[in-house]
């Protein structure tokens, strides 16, 4: 996570100024984007000052590791997304008696 989601230290209060929606995890350990699925309670918006106490606590002014994110898996084929349409079941009218 890290300083991608805040601006560096303002000097006079010492804050950290949020850079996106952060949001705590259920346990309330961890700090993860709005988006994340692990999200739970939002803990604050772009803009808002963070006290350094708090950014310190949740690693947000720690560099982010340089690992490249995982290419992800391609596409299946589409002959094997798509699937035959079932056989018309319907059955013709009947004669009128």
């Amino acid at each position: 996570m890290a300083l991608q989601y805040v601006r560096e230290p303002d000097p006079e209060s010492g804050h950290v100024i949020a850079t996106a929606r952060l949001c705590l995890t259920e346990d309330r350990k961890r700090l993860v984007p709005d988006t994340d699925p692990d999200a739970r309670w939002l803990f604050c918006v772009p803009g808002a000052p963070i006290p350094r106490a708090d950014a310190e606590r949740y690693g947000l002014l720690t560099e982010p590791d340089a690992e490249p994110d995982p290419e992800p898996d391609p596409a299946p084929p589409a002959e094997e997304k798509a699937r035959p349409a079932p056989p018309n079941k319907a059955r013709s009218r009947t004669p009128n008696k």
